[in-house]
């Protein structure tokens, strides 16, 4: 058989999935309980939740594809000599294995690298620190030239990446979590919005689940900073994803989908974020 140059790639990105410890622990499950793929990945997706590993860690543990780095600090003025800044070390997620396959697959290696970027970017600015074109330059192993072309291709969709120059020479702009939100809210479909924003689907539908989240347990605790640990996202997100529900409620034309956003919240907190919240409150009281 005639392998074309498609299934060849195909079959490396297999390999690959094969490598990471989510698609070993899948195949056990498959191999081991005569269950189908899919309910294997919906499997360990519970387990990840329940045990608060990958996307669902609690604290500072380091988790595949991660990396500590050492960044400026977002308060420190430009102009300064670098060695009088205040640094801090930071946790980048370098590679999502699932989410950075899928984009590459669909889009291509630049598409993958601009989300590599903005993903690390804002990582970085909600830790109180801005990476530069340097740093991301390092980091991807290119040079900074095509750092810089990336940045201004993510620009002309919408996207301002928070470096530190252009926090402190342009302010802040959108991300693609807020971009993917926006659309959502305009009854815009995630397929649509992977498509048009040219991110995974994957990445898209969590950012989804986040907002609806994010609203149902600030109905439910008015606390900013209790939602953000209950949900497991920074306060920072949280500030960010009330503010364009708030604007959205003031519009009728999203009455249908905020009514769609609340309804998906409340089933996600009945079999998530209640028992989260109780874990928290149990923590507490010891």
């Amino acid at each position: 058989m005639i392998q074309t140059y498609a299934h060849q790639k195909e079959l490396h990105e297999a390999r690959l999935n094969l490598k990471t410890i989510e698609g070993m622990f899948v195949n056990m499950i498959t191999d081991g309980t005569n269950c189908s793929f899919f309910e294997s990945e919906v499997i360990v997706e519970k387990a990840k939740e329940v045990f608060a590993i990958g996307e669902h860690a609690e604290g500072n543990i380091l988790q595949p594809g991660q990396m500590i780095w050492t960044a400026l600090d977002m308060n420190e003025p430009p102009g300064k000599p670098l060695k009088e800044c205040q640094l801090r070390r930071i946790i980048l997620t370098h590679i999502q294995q699932k989410e950075d396959t899928e984009v590459r697959r669909v889009y291509g290696r630049s598409a993958k690298r601009q989300q590599q970027i903005n993903r690390m970017a804002v990582e970085a600015q909600e830790q109180k620190a801005l990476l530069t074109q340097e740093d991301l330059a390092e980091v991807l192993d290119t040079d900074v030239r095509t750092i810089r072309r990336d940045i201004q291709q993510l620009r002309q969709q919408g996207i301002s990446v928070p470096t530190r120059g252009q926090q402190k020479d342009i302010g802040p702009g959108v991300t693609h979590k807020v971009q993917a939100i926006t659309l959502f809210l305009q009854e815009k479909e995630p397929l649509e919005i992977a498509r048009t924003i040219k991110h995974s689907l994957t990445a898209v539908e969590r950012y989804i689940d986040t907002f609806c989240r994010v609203v149902n347990c600030q109905r439910r605790f008015r606390n900013n900073l209790q939602t953000a640990l209950v949900v497991g996202v920074s306060v920072h997100t949280v500030n960010t994803y009330l503010g364009l529900h708030t604007d959205a409620c003031e519009d009728p034309i999203y009455r249908e989908r905020i009514s769609q956003i609340e309804e998906r919240g409340r089933a996600y907190y009945k079999t998530v974020d209640f028992k989260k919240k109780r874990g928290l409150i149990a923590r507490r009281q010891k």
